[in-house]
């Protein structure tokens, strides 16, 4: 084909606005995982993880660090498939170094990832944290939501991490990364920390929603509780499954679980799913929209190499990194979850949202 030529198709399907991969829908994937103590060799004089040192209770080395950074890539990399996911929201980190690390000492490296996290007011030191890629995501602001508790004065809940920005399509998504308070000490002791966490997230969802009804809002992590329970219920007043039309919040998850998954946590035999993707009503109730999802695009990761067999209770459990304080070199006690949101790609800019 002679040059003439050549200038003369560009141009036509210029003219003609062929659309373009970027046009076509597009697969933008979160991930949420509970890591399970995911901490650095140093002892920090502000915290409690001196078991997590190498002359600690459950002799934490370099080796084992990087073993458990080999192995939380390894996740990374089957729930990304061929594209690595867009957003990771992790717990039980214990600072932005071992995410550092993370990206440093793994392929993630060239995944062009960015990091969001501070230190929280844990006793332990463990935070949650998020994890974007900057070719796919562009915060336009971040806030960390602390609550001092009224039930237990003196004591503070972990951070909710919260993210707004704008996805690749040029709708604006919000984010809450959350690691509630968990039932140690009792279920109903607990329970009304639980509630406060939820209430001070359902007000901040409020606030959203007022100023615009329509807004994409995807809540995740770890919320120590099940779908049917007071804190995500009735608090945070977030609707199962395929109650969608009269609730603002769909807990998402609950058209998974239990009818295709057991949960994302097992004890003493028992499965529960505490790990849940909630979602605003508009990404799945709006079919117009330009940032949708649907029941199909929400997943337990129960990958095969994350379990094995459980000789007490029978069936699988979770292959973990330590069993007490026996070290067993595997993962986490959480499966990983991850949901797609559906993007379309107009030619011209549509409505933010």
């Amino acid at each position: 084909m002679n040059q003439l030529l050549r200038t003369i198709l560009i141009f036509w399907l210029i003219q003609v606005q062929i659309p373009t991969e970027a046009q076509k829908p597009d697969r933008f994937r979160l991930m949420f995982y509970n890591v399970e103590n995911l901490f650095d060799t140093e002892d920090d004089p502000k915290t409690s993880d001196d078991e997590f040192t190498p002359q600690g209770a459950r002799r934490w080395n370099e080796w084992r660090l990087n073993k458990k950074l080999g192995n939380i890539y390894k996740v990374i990399a089957a729930i990304g498939e061929a594209s690595p996911p867009d957003i990771i929201g992790f717990c039980e980190i214990e600072n932005r170094y071992v995410l550092e690390l993370l990206l440093q000492k793994t392929p993630l490296k060239n995944a062009g990832y960015e990091i969001i996290h501070r230190d929280s007011r844990d006793p332990r030191g463990i935070d949650v944290a998020m994890l974007y890629r900057k070719d796919r995501y562009w915060p336009l602001e971040e806030k960390f939501i602390l609550v001092e508790f009224k039930s237990s004065p003196g004591r503070f809940s972990r951070d909710i991490l919260y993210s707004k920005g704008l996805l690749p399509n040029k709708d604006t998504l919000h984010v809450f990364i959350n690691h509630w308070p968990s039932k140690f000490g009792g279920a109903m002791t607990t329970r009304p920390m639980r509630n406060e966490v939820a209430q001070a997230l359902r007000n901040t969802i409020d606030s959203i929603l007022a100023k615009n009804p329509k807004a994409n809002i995807i809540l995740t992590g770890d919320f120590n509780t099940t779908p049917e329970d007071e804190p995500v219920e009735k608090v945070l007043r977030a609707c199962m499954f395929p109650d969608t039309a009269r609730c603002d919040l769909i807990n998402l998850t609950t058209a998974i679980y239990p009818s295709k998954y057991p949960g994302t946590i097992k004890f003493q035999g028992l499965w529960e799913c505490i790990d849940m993707w909630i979602i605003s009503s508009n990404l799945i109730n709006n079919t117009k929209g330009n940032t949708k999802t649907s029941t199909n695009n929400v997943f337990i990761g129960n990958f095969n190499f994350l379990l094995e067999p459980d000789e007490t209770y029978g069936g699988k459990k979770l292959f973990r990194t330590y069993v007490g304080f026996s070290y067993r070199g595997g993962f986490a006690d959480h499966l990983p979850t991850f949901m797609d949101l559906i993007l379309t790609h107009p030619q011209q800019s549509g409505e933010k949202q």
